[in-house]
């Protein structure tokens, strides 16, 4: 499988904010997820385009991941890895996210995942690499 971006560009071109340890993580994924949609095709060209694509999906990733560990406290039952939902101060106060709170989560999971697509057809429609014609 080709690798399509590397940090350096993700930070200096696209002006991504994740930190490096989690892009290497997401790098591999968005690379799946580009190869998916242009089928293998080379990119001779297209190469700023590809990394770009790439580069949206890692951060895209990177959001599911956060959300899905959300998720993860949310059905924790550790005292510790309780959501908080919200907390005042005076005569203290503290409100922990209900487990119904998972749904929306689940929901936006599933919104994150259909905006992959989206991007990479964003960066790419115009290069020709999504084309699948006869």
């Amino acid at each position: 499988m080709n690798i399509y971006t590397n940090y350096e560009f993700y930070i200096n071109t696209y002006m991504g904010t994740m930190p490096e340890s989690e892009f290497n993580k997401q790098v591999i994924g968005a690379s799946y997820e580009v190869q998916k949609q242009i089928s293998n095709k080379d990119i001779t060209g297209y190469k700023d385009e590809v990394q770009l694509a790439t580069c949206s999906v890692a951060d895209i990733l990177y959001k599911i991941e956060l959300i899905e560990q959300r998720k993860a406290k949310l059905m924790s039952n550790a005292k510790d890895d309780k959501v908080i939902a919200s907390e005042s101060v005076g005569d203290y106060s503290r409100t922990f996210a209900n487990i119904n709170s998972t749904k929306d989560l689940e929901e936006e999971i599933s919104n994150q995942k259909a905006n992959i697509k989206e991007e990479i057809r964003k960066y790419l429609l115009d290069t020709g690499l999504l084309y699948r014609g006869v």
